[in-house]
């Protein structure tokens, strides 16, 4: 695992383009699966997470072809040939499970061994599998994540919780089954509605997109697709959060800026106000960052949730953000027990911040950060918000096993980051 010496304390300064949303592509690439004409995905980031997703395409038999210099890939899934998910490859990444659906509609079965990912805490997949068995699928525990479905019906599912795997597989599975599927608590992310478009422009039919409930009338084929990848609005976030903490200035060319109001919402909450020119998002750092109060002046409560509210995955670069700005917050993230242990190695770069329970943090500041050696932990935006940290940091801080996570969803990182004037040297 690679080791990062970050030298902080630069301004950043420039244009930056937004890399490709990760937890759009991870759900693009199995949708390739439901028809066996060509499809091309452009706007394609190769991180680690990707490159897996695709060996697995071609471990099922599929076909990839790289284009436009590895920016664009065009999978053929005419041919086939198991619908079991190679184990050493679905136990590195949680996406696989994302297979789960088109193999169902292409063999009538699918078969894997539980999936990897970032160690947040436990991510059970009871909603993932409860939609297809009320679709008509057969769950086997026996044999592990194995599943099978003779005969497919549409159904009206009200979900528990508005997850987006279990929301995006049952949408995967609705669109080529008989009648009509209705998905209420549904999960309505940027990256959901992303696949959701594609689908359409391959010929689904589903309505209430960007919404919690879904319709999705089932049809008898799909066709290939020529579709470009949304931007990751947590990248944007993170560059937000760049010029704001380092006291630069930054344009991020074609941000989307509808996908963006409640990070945008929390940035002014700490002083930080952006300039929306068209597509793109302009930041000046150069801002007075003080934490907002409530009306009744207490300590503003930073709650986390599915979309539209703010992303869970944000609150780690929310966190180290805060810590920047005069005053204190609570971040209260109810989705994962392991998300804020990252607070330890923020702590060693001399910031103040409580634990007042897994899910509850508080921060105090202004924080001037202080470079320290730190160990990143396997969760990719808890590595990227003490990357941030040490970029505003006073002195040297050296960011050990830091590579695996980040490459994960930011393959060109550090190239991007020097352009805007970082200081960053892997050893």
């Amino acid at each position: 695992m690679a080791t990062y010496k970050i030298v902080g304390g630069k301004p950043l300064k420039g244009e930056i383009i937004p890399v490709p949303n990760k937890n759009s592509i991870l759900k693009l690439i199995p949708a390739a699966l439901l028809t066996k004409e060509p499809v091309i995905l452009r706007n394609v980031p190769l991180s680690s997470d990707v490159r897996l997703m695709l060996k697995i395409v071609k471990q099922l038999g599929g076909k990839v072809t790289y284009l436009d210099e590895g920016n664009s890939v065009k999978i053929n899934a005419k041919e086939l040939s198991t619908y079991e998910i190679d184990p050493e490859l679905s136990q590195k990444a949680k996406a696989s499970v994302m297979f789960m659906g088109p193999l169902l509609i292409r063999f009538k079965k699918a078969n894997m061994p539980i999936p990897g990912g970032c160690k947040l805490g436990t991510r059970p997949l009871d909603a993932f599998i409860d939609n297809m068995v009320q679709m008509g699928a057969k769950y086997i525990r026996e044999k592990g994540y194995y599943l099978e479905a003779e005969k497919l019906h549409g159904a009206k599912i009200w979900s528990w919780f508005p997850s987006v795997t279990a929301t995006e597989n049952a949408v995967m599975l609705a669109v080529l089954t008989p009648g009509l599927t209705e998905i209420y608590n549904a999960a309505s992310e940027p990256h959901t509605q992303d696949l959701c478009n594609m689908l359409n422009a391959m010929g689904a039919k589903i309505y209430g997109i960007g919404s919690n409930r879904l319709t999705i009338e089932g049809v008898s084929e799909l066709h290939g697709v020529d579709w470009k990848v949304i931007p990751d609005h947590l990248d944007i976030g993170a560059y937000i959060a760049a010029a704001a903490m380092t006291g630069g200035e930054i344009t991020i060319k074609d941000a989307i800026p509808e996908h963006m109001s409640m990070i945008l919402q929390f940035f002014e909450k700490i002083g930080i106000k952006v300039k929306i020119k068209g597509e793109d998002i302009y930041v000046n750092g150069n801002q007075r960052m003080e934490c907002a109060l409530t009306v009744r002046g207490d300590i503003f409560d930073v709650k986390t949730f599915a979309w539209p509210f703010l992303p869970p995955d944000f609150v780690h670069v929310a966190v180290v953000s805060a810590l920047k700005a005069k005053g204190s917050m609570i971040f209260h993230n109810s989705f994962y027990e392991y998300g804020f242990f990252f607070i330890e190695e923020v702590a060693k770069m001399k910031a103040k911040i409580i634990m007042a329970d897994p899910h509850r943090i508080i921060t105090f500041g202004p924080t001037s950060y202080k470079g320290a050696k730190l160990i990143a932990p396997n969760i990719i935006q808890a590595t990227m918000a003490l990357f941030l940290a040490a970029l505003s940091a006073e002195g040297t801080t050296i960011l050990e096993d830091a590579e695996d996570s980040l490459m994960r969803r930011y393959p060109d990182l550090l190239e991007n980051y020097r352009k805007l004037g970082a200081d960053i040297v892997k050893l």
